[in-house]
């Protein structure tokens, strides 16, 4: 299945960091920019 390259606005709040927790076990999703 192919994996979409994501980036993290705002990852060093609470909502940022619980959407990175989230983001990086989804297997749609690749986490390339904080």
């Amino acid at each position: 299945m192919r994996e979409f390259p994501v980036g993290v606005v705002g990852a060093t709040g609470m909502v940022g960091q619980r959407f990175i927790t989230l983001l990086e076990g989804h297997p749609w999703f690749h986490l390339k920019v904080l």
